[in-house]
């Protein structure tokens, strides 16, 4: 009877741990958008290994304080060329924890976004 019991116990704890592992997976993710047509501002200096290798691009990293009557915020960024290249969105396990323990009157914010060349 014991080692059912046991049996048992062993099952929830595994259960939880895969629940635990599942919600720091799922909490992790980011959105990238692209233009087909466009072509973007180049940064020869930027050698990166990544998408964004070759590219200018624009980084967004801070964390906005909502008051309790907000629901939504704005952060409005302009190209010189008038508009969007790439548009990157990232949520991390850390961000999603922050906006939960706050009870959503803080979130972070980190996007990436590479500008459309000039014509010249």
């Amino acid at each position: 009877m014991e080692s059912s019991a046991f049996t048992n116990k062993r099952k929830i704890r595994a259960l939880i741990l895969v629940s635990i592992f599942l919600v720091f997976l799922s909490s992790c993710y980011s959105v990238r958008i692209v233009s087909r047509d466009g072509v973007p501002e180049p940064n020869p200096i930027n050698t990166s290994d990544d998408f964004y290798k070759g590219k200018n691009v624009n980084v967004i990293d801070t964390t906005i304080t909502l008051k309790l009557q907000e629901g939504e915020f704005y952060l409005i960024e302009k190209c010189a060329a008038g508009g969007f290249y790439s548009f990157e969105y990232r949520a991390t396990f850390g961000g999603v924890l922050l906006n939960a323990i706050t009870l959503g009157k803080k979130r972070q914010v980190k996007v990436k976004y590479v500008c459309l060349k000039q014509s010249d």
